[in-house]
C-alpha cells in the first residue's frame, strides 16, 4: 500500500517533502535517487524547485539544500545540479 502523499500531485508532494525534512535530509533522498532518472533534467528541475521552496523559508536553508545535494552527487560520482539556466549555454549551468 502506498503512502498518502503519493496521492497528491508531484508540486505538492515536493512543497510537503520541504516543509517535514531538513534540507540535509531531503538532499540525502534527491542524491539516492539521482540514478533512477531516464531525464536529468527533470531531476535537476525537481532540484531547482525543492531549493526555491526552501529559499522561501530561508535562504539558509536553500543553501544548505544545494550544498549537501551538490557533496552527495559528487560522493556518487554523479554531475552536480543545473542550478542556474541561461539562455546562451543551451539550458545547462556552466
Amino acid at each position: 500500500m502506498g503512502h498518502l502523499s503519493e496521492a497528491l500531485p508531484m508540486r505538492q508532494q515536493l512543497a510537503l517533502a520541504v516543509r517535514t525534512r531538513t534540507p540535509r535530509h531531503l538532499a540525502r533522498a534527491f542524491a539516492q535517487h539521482a540514478g533512477q532518472f531516464y531525464d536529468r533534467a527533470r531531476f535537476d528541475q525537481l532540484a531547482r524547485e525543492a531549493r526555491a521552496l526552501y529559499a522561501l523559508r530561508s535562504p539558509t536553508a536553500a543553501d544548505a539544500f544545494r550544498a549537501g545535494l551538490d557533496e552527495r552527487l559528487r560522493a556518487r560520482a554523479r554531475p552536480r545540479v543545473a542550478w542556474e539556466l541561461g539562455a546562451g549555454d543551451g539550458g545547462r549551468a556552466a
